[in-house]
């Protein structure tokens, strides 16, 4: 080997030296940060608010803060009560409206009956002319029969049937308006055992906490309720009350969003608890001593409390997707205090005293470690591009918080067993023990100890590895259902799939979801609505009528149903055509004794007597009662003054991909330019965007999908750059990186093989490992580069490897303990993509340097040999390689 030895750089050995000389003035420093940001951790508080989260510049966002402004959202906090008796279903639906119009803090308004009078009188102008003749031959035909038998001069030489009145299919065609029953005031089912309280609160459904504090404010007063009323009301989504007990349930927009949120924040509770658990218990047996242990756990603790208060000082808070960064940090961070102590080992097995062992710990472990949290770092950084505030914060967080983290622990750590060590020159061994040199040769042998058969390890990786990739790559177009176990031919033929369900991320039984499932069944109606904002009313006629013309069905096969003030408009002509009918049929009737018909149909007959009467009427003529659903409140900005058309999809947004489907059909919705009477534009042609969750999903939808693809290229990048800018040689470069693509193209085919899939949540763990990954390259790579064999590098850090791997797959695979689907999944990948970086490093990685190893000339072997294989990093050798 070469006499000539790359010296570490000036700046590593002044800062080794720093710390091995003034440890006192270190610790005193990192004490003083970390009491500055305890007290700025305290101040961090939640944002839950998701629409903070997305560039207040898109137009969706735009025109959801819109309708909020106007009606406070498109969706409701629905209250669902279930009962056997329809009669305590109302007086109870009664009692909680009669308290919550009371509550002027928290409730906009309440909807949970309409008077239907005046739809049930004009019914008749709405009905398809070709309907109302039927009905009124079916009604004239049964009317003239009755009276004809209620004369008491009826004599019937053959008797005959009474003539049957069959309007069933008529009055079921038209007993409801916007799938609203004219049949009953009240918002209940066709069984009549479900009666629904739609309750618009003060504020829009994305302020989560809001939410959350009103909904246990509900409960406490229908807990009450139920003491004093003398109708026991319980929460529960499966049961069947009676005349004495009420069963309730909450869903709707606000609280699936609400529980969809805190689920997360809940499974992250007792997960964080498991995970700390699982990395302590993994560094006890890693290193078998438990000072170690306390050292690195305490150091990514204070580096973890220093990040929570740069985060108060640089962003002020943390939001939804924010809040799992200290958990996550700790995984992470603990690695670094891992590879320091195995180092600082590994010197003092060599024979060094303490303070010098530490320094070339410092400086040896210091430079993969520096490269490796630059890297990671950046890694996360790249998340900043994302238009979704949740991901761009996190990524500048996480990455802030990987170096700080990284920085401290190789502070801390190292100045703390140089106070031991000053104290008594022996404690630092016995406190964290000592690594001897590995052997180069077999003790049986003498032979050199080399990585058996490299290049078979080599052959047989490189067919596992295509084998395995060729399971990701997608072979057919067939789309292969999510929903549902496939089999392994479709598996093969799909690849890896993305899934756009997200119920599959949801927790099991989520009882807001399964009550909206519910709802839907009983009502026939589909989840929240969507809103598209006009100005005036005849923009909102234009919209209606594009919206509705049976021309556009297919055009908008998504749309289950439109309700707008028109809905409660009759068609002119068709009102003018049957209004000359009714009119017509009254003067038939003009002469029929009410009280000469069947007692049981003198009722029905007063009604439809009322229903002769209707005559056309606009716009102007629909009762407030109706009208002021779709007209901005009065506290209105004037700006935001105009009407709303809601949307209601026929498909289920749960899935992403029908979502998507719904929301670009009535993002691009083209109206007319509209003239008056005079032939004076009133409104010009345009195309209008519907507002509410749909559309915000969608968009959030979109930026994660096209973000997950652009960080993953971006990151790659950025870790092959940083590589080659570290080792200055392209084939190291590679090496380096070996672990890390062989591993996340093997964790692919594991998912095609497993069955599992992609989605909204699990696909953000991709980047997330690619910074990750690095680390087991760039360790082994650069002990190898000091002057060691192969099997020297892996023996002296590999052990260090495969703890801080298993540290922070201990710390993902706690996720499988959370009750929601989406961090399990989140956990599931991240286990097999370390796992499978890990098998790789030990594996081909291990085959590669040893195939450099033998190309190297073999005076520089013998020189290994001999040569210390700590702090020297031979020039010559580099450049052999």
């Amino acid at each position: 080997m070469s006499d000539s030895t790359h010296k570490p750089p000036r700046l590593a050995l002044a800062y080794a030296s720093l710390l091995v000389r003034r440890p006192g003035l270190v610790l005193l420093a990192i004490l003083a940060l970390f009491g500055v940001s305890l007290w700025g951790t305290t101040k961090l508080t939640i944002n839950s608010n998701q629409l903070d989260l997305i560039s207040q510049d898109l137009p969706e966002v735009k025109e959801v803060k819109r309708v909020i402004d106007m009606v406070g959202g498109s969706g409701y906090l629905m209250l669902a009560l279930r009962g056997e008796d329809e009669a305590t279903l109302k007086k109870v639906s009664d009692d909680i409206a009669t308290k919550l119009m009371a509550d002027k803090e928290h409730v906009r308004f309440i909807t949970y009956k309409v008077p239907v009078e005046f739809v049930q009188q004009n019914m008749a102008l709405f009905i398809k002319t070709e309907d109302l003749t039927e009905g009124k031959r079916r009604i004239m035909a049964w009317l003239k029969d009755q009276l004809r038998r209620n004369n008491p001069f009826f004599i019937e030489i053959q008797k005959t049937e009474p003539v049957k009145l069959e309007m069933t299919d008529l009055i079921d065609k038209y007993s409801s308006v916007g799938k609203k029953s004219i049949r009953d005031d009240y918002y209940i089912s066709k069984d009549r055992k479900m009666v629904l309280v739609l309750i618009k609160p003060m504020w829009d459904s994305n302020q989560l906490g809001k939410t959350k504090d009103f909904v246990e404010q509900l409960r406490q007063y229908l807990a009450e309720y139920g003491k004093s009323g003398g109708v026991k009301l319980t929460e529960d989504y499966d049961k069947m009350g009676n005349t004495q007990e009420v069963f309730y349930g909450f869903t709707g927009s606000y609280k699936t969003s609400v529980d969809d949120s805190y689920a997360i924040e809940e499974s992250l509770q007792p997960v964080s608890l498991i995970a700390f658990a699982a990395i302590f218990l993994i560094t006890i047996l890693a290193f078998r001593k438990w000072v170690p242990t306390v050292i690195v756990a305490s150091g990514t603790v204070l580096g973890t409390i220093i990040t929570m208060g740069f985060t108060y000082v640089t962003v002020g808070e943390l939001n939804m997707i924010t809040s799992i960064l200290g958990g996550l940090l700790m995984g992470f961070g603990i690695d670094y205090g891992i590879h320091f102590i195995f180092r600082t080992r590994l010197e003092l097995g060599q024979g060094k005293p303490y303070d010098q062992a530490i320094r070339d710990a410092v400086v040896n472990a210091g430079r993969p470690a520096l490269v490796s949290a630059v890297v990671t770092s950046g890694s996360f950084f790249v998340l900043m591009i994302s238009e979704f505030r949740g991901f761009s914060q996190f990524g500048f967080l996480a990455g802030c918080g990987t170096f700080i983290i990284g920085v401290l622990l190789f502070a801390w750590s190292p100045a703390l067993l140089a106070i031991a060590g000053r104290i008594n020159p022996e404690w630092p061994k016995k406190l964290i023990g000592e690594m001897k040199p590995p052997a180069t040769q077999s003790a049986s042998t003498g032979k050199e100890l080399r990585i058996p058969r490299p290049g078979l390890v080599l052959v047989v990786g490189t067919v596992i590895v295509g084998f395995m990739c060729a399971f990701a790559i997608p072979w057919s177009d067939v789309d292969v259902p999510t929903d549902r176990p496939a089999s392994m031919a479709d598996r093969i033929k799909a690849g890896v799939r993305f899934n756009y369900n997200s119920r599959a991320l949801i927790p099991e039984g989520q009882p807001s979801v399964k009550l909206q499932d519910e709802i839907s069944a009983r009502f026939d109606i589909s989840s929240d609505p969507i809103a598209v904002y006009s100005k005036t009313l005849e923009e909102a006629k234009a919209i209606y009528d594009e919206l509705t013309d049976p021309k556009n069905k297919e055009k908008y096969s998504a749309i289950d149903q439109v309700v707008s003030i028109y809905t409660f408009v009759p068609p002119p002509e068709t009102a003018a055509a049957n209004a000359k009918i009714l009119q017509e049929w009254k003067e038939e009737l003009k002469d029929i004794d009410v009280a000469a018909l069947p007692p049981e149909a003198q009722d029905k007959a007063a009604l439809f007597m009322k229903m002769l009467e209707a005559r056309p009427f606009d716009v102007h003529g629909v009762p407030d009662i109706y009208a002021s659903q779709f007209v901005h409140l009065p506290e209105t900005k004037p700006e935001n003054h105009g009407y709303l058309t809601f949307i209601y999809p026929n498909v289920d947004l749960w899935d992403g991909k029908k979502m998507l489907t719904f929301v670009d059909q009535t993002s691009n919705i083209p109206t007319p330019q509209v003239k008056d009477a005079s032939g004076k534009v009133i409104a010009e042609a345009q195309v209008r965007r519907a507002a509410g969750a749909a559309p915000l999903f969608a968009r959030l939808a979109r930026i994660v999908l096209s973000d997950g693809k652009l960080t993953v290229i971006l990151v790659t990048l950025w870790i092959l750059v940083m590589h080659f800018l570290d080792f200055r040689n392209v084939k190291l470069a590679l090496a380096s990186v070996i672990p890390l693509t062989v591993g996340l193209a093997m964790m692919l085919g594991i998912m095609t093989l497993a069955d599992l899939h992609l989605n909204f949540m699990n696909i953000i763990i991709l980047p997330i490992l690619l910074g990750f990954g690095v680390s087991h390259g760039l360790y082994l790579l650069h002990r190898y580069l000091e002057g060691t064999s192969p099997v020297v590098a892996l023996r002296s850090v590999g052990a260090a490897v495969a703890s801080s791997t298993l540290t922070t797959a201990a710390g993902f695979a706690a996720l499988l303990a959370a009750s929601h689907n989406g961090l399990k999944s989140m956990g599931i990948v991240a286990c097999i993509g370390l796992i499978t970086t890990l098998v790789v490093s030990f594996t081909v990685l291990a085959a590669v340097m040893q195939v450099m190893w033998d190309r190297l000339p073999r005076k520089l072997q013998d020189g290994v040999q001999h040569a210390p294989s700590s702090g020297q990093t031979s020039s010559d050798k580099s450049e052999a390689a």
